[in-house]
């Protein structure tokens, strides 16, 4: 478990999806990235989060009473979080269905919540983005949950294309991608980042001052 409470904020400044990845790569993890079709769909910059994942189950009608389950999990997810709704795509799916729309971006907004993230499609797409709320998905679709899943656990592990998503672990996505970071690794992806982050000014400084790359790459050891 992660041993510190990280000012999330700040390191978004520093971080990307690359940096993040990079350092998982020079630490043996090197299948911790999400599939290229998930793209930011809403918001800009980097998306930084810990991990609150949601389990979902096809339904083929109607409930008596909608989005019981939807609404704990949406009650329960918390500052600095991240709300993943994985599609089970990879198992078959159930039927196409948009995961997560305007009217959760302005709850979870408002509650401090980092992002949301799906394999799956979304929808309210204009008004999410005058929102300005950080959203990752596949595909967009103006079809509703409701009478085809529902939420019947929050805050449980989930799979998003083979990636274990742990509650707690860190989520750096932004327009490269989506990273997983484990929640035992992240003090130590979050010190390699730093160090990472100002090696590359280094670099980025010396060859703007007319060193060539491999004299740079030498001296300071990224690329």
């Amino acid at each position: 478990m992660t041993t510190k409470k990280h000012d999330l904020k700040r390191l978004s400044t520093i971080f990307t999806a690359a940096l993040a990845s990079d350092c998982l790569d020079h630490m043996g993890y090197r299948n911790q990235v999400l599939k290229s079709d998930i793209e930011m769909i809403s918001g800009e910059g980097v998306m930084m989060g810990y991990a609150f994942p949601v389990k979902i189950e096809a339904v083929f009608e109607a409930p008596e009473v909608p989005y019981v389950g939807l609404l704990k999990a949406l009650d329960a997810v918390g500052e600095d979080q991240v709300y993943v709704t994985p599609s089970n795509r990879n198992n078959g799916g159930g039927h196409p269905a948009a995961f997560w729309g305007e009217l959760l971006s302005t709850a979870c907004k408002h509650k401090g919540v980092a992002g949301a993230l799906t394999d799956g499609p979304v929808r309210d797409t204009v008004r999410m983005r005058a929102l300005g709320f950080k959203v990752f998905g596949v595909d967009t679709s103006p079809l509703d949950i409701n009478s085809r899943y529902e939420v019947i656990a929050h805050n449980v592990p989930c799979e998003i294309d083979g990636v274990t998503i742990n509650p707690g672990d860190l989520i750096v996505a932004d327009i490269d991608g989506v990273v997983v970071v484990p929640v035992n690794l992240i003090d130590e992806v979050i010190a390699r980042v730093e160090e990472k982050n100002s090696g590359e000014n280094l670099f980025r400084n010396a060859v703007r001052e007319g060193m060539a790359p491999s004299e740079a790459f030498a001296k300071f050891g990224v690329l």
